[in-house]
């Protein structure tokens, strides 16, 4: 499973489980206010995921498509996207899923 997968999976479920929670009548409002957050943060990290992964695919593309330019910031371009990704994946560290080398790069 790459991250990209397993970030979403775990995306997912976040939102499922928000979801129920406000389907709950007896959630407090602060309990309210909270599921809707998780439901907004669970949106922002899907847009982060595009974006990042829309950026990955170019700079792979700009290497195969042009071999003879320098292309040398895609290699720490690259690092970087995957630094963002390992970080979006850090708070479910404790997932059976999670692959140890996410964390430690």
């Amino acid at each position: 499973m790459d991250i990209v997968e397993f970030l979403s999976e775990r995306i997912s479920e976040d939102e499922a489980v928000a979801r129920t929670l406000l389907g709950d009548r007896t959630v407090s409002k602060s309990g309210a206010w909270y599921e809707q957050r998780l439901l907004l943060e669970c949106e922002a990290k899907r847009r982060l995921i595009r974006i990042v992964e829309s950026a990955r695919q170019a700079a792979l593309a700009a290497m195969v498509s042009t071999p003879d330019q320098d292309v040398g910031w895609i290699p720490q371009s690259l690092q970087w996207m995957e630094q963002s990704l390992n970080a979006l994946a850090l708070p479910y560290y404790d997932h059976p899923d999670f692959d140890q080398d996410w964390f430690r790069t």
